[in-house]
């Protein structure tokens, strides 16, 4: 394939995704802030019609409270008459007009007062007997503790007309007063508020424990909110949208609780915003984007076809120039235009043309010099050869000391010399940049084995480490120049016996190994100074720490920057340098490693 052709293609390519990617972006933003504007106007809306019934139900309690906060109306109902004349006098003089009243002025159907006076009884005061006190709606009433409570909807007798009540205790001059009053509303009345902001959408009006009582489709009503596909939902929260599918249509559900008083708190108010009418303006929104993308992508080819070929000229050029170069034609110069990249490409082209014979004999050279050097390469490996033969030699001259010695029955100095041979083994030993820490440690333990015999009873040590943590890698010789340290430093001069131990721990994922001793410790001043160096880059030749420095910059070289040495100590008392090395997270074991001398 042409470069011609992978250029109109690639920018193709680019402006179709960047084109793809900003029609996508700007079509799923229109649609989120459509979506959110109709959600908040239906939220509005919704908060609107739980107002309106919220205030209506409030101006039926409100009733309910002028009688029950009525001292007058309430002795009236206790009291005891002698005959029915006197309780009729009452009745039509005080009690009837105010129930006259209500019903008049407060769009109530009926008011009914239920009371244990059988002196006082008439069309609107009932009396309670025993079928009344056995009643549920009795009981309700009298254990309830808000103040009263609104009653499932029922239906009216002989009318059959759809009413719900409002049913208090009038209990306020006489707190033991079984006395009832009951105020019986339309649903009609109720339904009328719900119409009114309800135009092309579902609103269902239900009691706290899901009982609906007023849903706007009738053909589709529900008696329960359970028996939604998402009543559970609607009943455990507060307030709250969603999306949700219902006779293959989809709606925004939302829903809101009334919690202005413990009358009516719980009661729901849920609205079934149909979408249909989103889905309409996103279609036209993404035809529009779809017809802007077409027209955007027809204009950018022909600009880049343009643009590819008025490019690609020089280029094609120069390719010709190339292939009669490959045909050993040094004569073949471009003629550079312009000052771009492609003219500067041809200014290099001519320039390798030039420059091309006196490679040629340049490489000759090369290749003469390459050849030298393998000679020297392998001069160099046989050297490497013969200086490990020397060690090799020593390990095996020391072995036959040890062996000559055990003949000779001086078991000791036969023993110190198998450390030293041991020692220079695991030196030998072949492998990269880290060994195990089991083997490190036995290093450890042969070289201070040999130190005991060089200094006497002057130092005892310990190793105690786990040993889950004995397959951990670690730098070779690592603890070996620490522990050499200790004793020239801590132990050597003490003038009492010391001790030297090795413990190892995990710390979540790092092991951490402790050398310390109870030695002569490092003055202040001066382990100052090492951690000062240790934590630079600069050398310290010639110093006696040498050696930590040198463990410090392996292990940071290995593990990262966040591990390495950590030096404490207390001048005249002890000193404690800490490794830190990498560890996996295995859970802990009992088992535990540990070698004592001394």
């Amino acid at each position: 394939m042409k470069i011609r052709t992978k250029l109109i293609l690639a920018n193709l390519f680019i402006v179709l995704f960047l084109l793809g990617s900003v029609t996508y972006v700007l079509t799923q933003r229109s649609t989120k802030l459509v979506h959110e504007h109709i959600v908040q106007n239906a939220t509005l809306s919704l908060s609107q019609i739980g107002q309106n019934l919220d205030n209506r139900l409030a101006s039926y309690e409100d009733v309910a409270n002028t009688l029950f906060l009525n001292p007058k109306l309430n002795l009236i109902l206790d009291q005891r008459y002698a005959d029915q004349l006197e309780a009729y006098e009452v009745y039509s003089e005080q009690f009837q007009p105010f129930l006259s009243a209500i019903q008049s002025t407060r769009d109530v159907m009926k008011v009914d007062v239920f009371t244990d006076n059988p002196s006082f009884f008439f069309s609107n005061v009932q009396l309670i007997d025993d079928e009344i006190r056995s009643s549920d709606w009795y009981k309700e009433v009298m254990g309830n503790n808000t103040g009263g409570y609104w009653t499932h909807p029922y239906l009216t007798f002989p009318k059959k007309e759809p009413v719900i009540s409002f049913r208090k205790r009038l209990n306020n001059v006489n707190r033991d007063s079984p006395s009832v009053v009951s105020l019986e509303v339309r649903l009609k009345n109720l339904a009328q508020l719900v119409d009114l902001e309800s135009k092309n959408k579902r609103v269902i009006f239900a009691l706290s424990d899901g009982t609906v009582l007023i849903d706007s489709d009738k053909e589709n009503a529900v008696d329960n909110i359970s028996r939604l596909p998402f009543g559970s939902e609607v009943m455990n929260g507060s307030d709250g949208s969603f999306d949700q599918m219902m006779n293959k249509q989809s709606y925004q559900i939302l829903y809101q609780t009334l919690s202005s008083r413990n009358i009516v708190k719980g009661m729901k108010v849920i609205a079934f915003v149909p979408t249909q009418e989103l889905s309409a303006k996103l279609m036209q929104l993404r035809s529009l984007a779809v017809l802007l993308f077409a027209l955007a992508l027809l204009v950018s080819i022909l600009l880049i076809s343009i643009m590819s070929v008025s490019l690609t000229r020089r280029l094609t050029e120069l390719a010709m120039k190339m292939k009669r170069l490959n045909r050993d034609k040094f004569d073949s110069f471009v003629e550079v235009k312009g000052s771009d990249e492609v003219a500067q490409l041809g200014e290099m082209f001519n320039l390798m043309v030039r420059r091309l014979r006196e490679l040629i004999g340049e490489v000759y050279q090369s290749e003469l010099d390459r050849r030298e050097n393998a000679l020297r390469t392998k001069e160099v490996e046989l050297y490497a050869l013969q200086t490990q033969i020397n060690p090799h030699f020593l390990f095996n001259t020391l072995n036959m000391i040890r062996g000559k010695l055990l003949i000779a029955g001086d078991r000791e100095n036969a023993k110190v010399i198998g450390l030293l041979a041991k020692s220079f083994r695991m030196m030998l030993k072949k492998g990269g940049p880290t060994i195990r820490l089991s083997e490190e440690l036995e290093f450890i333990s042969s070289y201070l084995q040999i130190q005991q015999y060089r200094f006497g009873e002057k130092f005892t040590y310990e190793i105690d480490v786990p040993e889950e943590e004995m397959d951990a890698l670690v730098p070779k010789l690592c603890i070996q120049p620490i522990v050499e340290n200790a004793i020239s430093h801590g132990i050597e001069l003490s003038p009492t016996s010391s001790r030297i131990r090795i413990a190892g721990e995990r710390r979540g994922g790092e092991l951490l190994l402790i050398i310390s001793d109870n030695g002569l410790g490092i003055a202040a001043e001066r382990l100052a100074d090492i951690r000062k160096r240790l934590r630079s880059d600069d050398s310290l030749a010639g110093d006696a720490h040498i050696g930590l420095q040198n463990v410090q910059h392996r292990l940071k070289h290995l593990f990262g920057e966040s591990y390495g040495l950590d030096i404490t100590s207390e001048a005249g008392a002890w000193t404690e340098v800490t490794i830190s090395i990498p560890r996996g997270g295995q859970e802990e074991v009992p088992d535990v490693r540990r070698v004592n001398r001394g």
